[in-house]
């Protein structure tokens, strides 16, 4: 059974909540020709984290969390976690998910903030950001 401290969660949800907004106030919704596909309308998340010594597995199960909570929302479309392979990364994993909108991640990160019930490892910090695929 994991035990999380309970005001963990507040700093770990600020910053989630605070380059979401930041990201909505950027021109991410820039207007796309007619020959894009449809998914090129798709914003993705990409999120490193500072991982503490000794808290990878907290934060892999904090991040299953996170996954099973937002995979049920609307707009969500995917999400893959990643591991260094480097000793001395500054960051262990790092999240890339697939949204259908900036706005749909905002509404799912907002009631995932409220609704969760689930704390983040002390010390695990992310550095969440919204992109499009300008190339491929």
């Amino acid at each position: 059974m994991n035990v999380f401290i309970k005001i963990s969660r507040i700093p770990f949800v600020s910053v989630l909540l605070f380059t979401t907004v930041s990201c909505l106030n950027e021109d991410v919704q820039k207007s796309k020709s007619t020959a894009d596909t449809d998914n090129a309308d798709h914003i993705i998340l990409i999120n490193p984290f500072e991982v503490p010594d000794g808290k990878l597995q907290g934060s892999v199960t904090y991040w299953e969390a996170c996954r099973d909570f937002l995979k049920k929302q609307p707009g969500y479309i995917s999400t893959e976690l990643h591991e260094t392979i480097k000793d001395d990364a500054k960051f262990e994993l790092i999240n890339v998910a697939v949204w259908e909108s900036p706005k749909a991640f905002a509404e799912a990160s907002k009631k995932m903030a409220k609704e969760l019930g689930v704390t983040p490892p002390e010390g695990l910090r992310a550095n969440p950001s919204l992109y499009t695929v300008i190339r491929d």
